[in-house]
């Protein structure tokens, strides 16, 4: 036994080997680029998933060597205007549009840029005059695609789309500590139908895979208290005390999703008809069927058990647009989602094993099988713990 430990620790350098095999055009992040946690592929709007694209799109994403996404992305899109305005609209999130970003792509579409990107929301700040398109003066160079940025502490993506003459921001941003920020920017070029108050909303699909695609399960916690779904649903917030939380069953790890401070702003209509809505993963639904302008939910969640399984959550952002008032103010809105649960599953010194193993010290029961084995071991070279 002891034997096939030292053969297994003569095999620790391939920990470091790559968990995840993006697609052809995409952006691999391996952050930060000394003892990274984040690892995940990066897709472009133009080369995004869903009938009418699904913007800014992150596929098999891994922290600290476990599985978070399996894709995380936002595939509807609609807008809906006040009587006498311009109707309703289902947006496409595929069209990209220039913004202020530099750099060389590599691979093409993607910039590690030198200064904090410019979009059209970033310039929509007057609240009565729109702020037209990309460049705004200056010496910043207009690109399509999406631009990379690294800080100490994160590191954010933001891309720019287009769906006539609105002008929509996505970014992502990923923390050291877990936490993962998708926002949202609602924004306006020019003063095309300016003449009515509208409302616009955005719907996120987070297929969560909490260490793997399957044993998960969700809850809604109100006030702190947990309650268990047990079958695929829709769901309104009740104010800023309730948020939503997918579990692994086995590990207890999870995330946590946070309504934002804007989106409370704009509660569930007809229209919108939802906050949040938890459905059974299905290949086919990467976005509703057989609806109009409004999302069709009855597609997406029609009562199925999500009780330990492969779960989708989906969740809405959306703005109120107010002529005389704001028309033209670029919003934004998104959740916070945050990790909860055992997300160091190397253990206090995984280099060290031998010695704990010895002691039968739980801390490294990477398989939780109530013993420390030579499985654990192997587990923890898979995950990358050893130096």
């Amino acid at each position: 036994m002891k034997y096939l430990v030292v053969m297994l620790l003569g095999f620790m350098s391939l920990a470091a080997l790559s968990q995840v095999t993006c697609p052809p055009g995409a952006y691999h992040v391996s952050f930060p680029s000394v003892d990274p946690v984040w690892e995940f592929c990066v897709l472009r709007p133009s080369a995004s998933s869903g009938p009418d694209g699904s913007g800014l799109e992150i596929r098999d994403a891994f922290y600290k060597g476990l599985r978070v996404f399996k894709r995380a992305h936002a595939p509807i899109l609609n807008v809906q205007y006040d009587a006498g305005g311009c109707g309703c609209y289902r947006d496409w999130s595929d069209q990209e549009r220039s913004f202020a970003m530099d750099g060389t792509p590599s691979p093409p579409g993607f910039y590690k840029t030198s200064f904090a990107a410019e979009t059209v929301c970033d310039h929509a700040q007057d609240r009565s005059n729109p702020p037209g398109d990309c460049p705004w003066g200056g010496p910043h160079p207009c690109n399509t695609g999406v631009a990379v940025e690294e800080y100490p502490d994160h590191i954010r993506l933001t891309s720019q789309f287009q769906a006539g003459w609105y002008r929509y921001t996505m970014r992502w941003e990923f923390y050291v500590d877990g936490t993962i920020l998708p926002t949202f920017g609602f924004g306006i070029y020019n003063n095309s139908c300016s003449s009515a108050s509208h409302r616009h909303h955005n719907y996120w699909r987070l297929d969560f895979d909490i260490d793997d695609a399957g044993n998960d399960f969700v809850q809604e916690v109100e006030a702190g208290s947990p309650t268990v779904l047990p079958s695929e649903t829709t769901r309104a917030w009740q104010g800023n005390t309730t948020s939503w939380e997918v579990m692994d069953a086995t590990s207890g790890r999870g995330y946590r999703v946070t309504p934002g401070v804007q989106d409370l702003l704009l509660p569930v209509d007809g229209f919108s008809k939802l906050d949040f809505m938890a459905s059974a993963y299905k290949a086919s639904e990467i976005s509703d069927s057989g609806g109009g302008c409004a999302i069709n939910e009855g597609s997406l969640a029609n009562g199925e058990s999500i009780a330990n399984t492969d779960v989708v959550l989906w969740y809405r952002a959306g703005v109120h647009d107010v002529v005389g008032e704001d028309i033209y103010y670029c919003k934004t809105g998104g959740p916070i989602l945050e990790p909860i649960g055992d997300w160091e599953p190397c253990g206090p010194n995984p280099n060290n094993f031998v010695e704990y193993w010895q002691l039968d010290n739980l801390d490294y029961d990477a398989n939780m099988n109530g013993v420390v084995d030579v499985a654990d071991l192997a587990a923890l070279v898979d995950q990358g713990c050893f130096d």
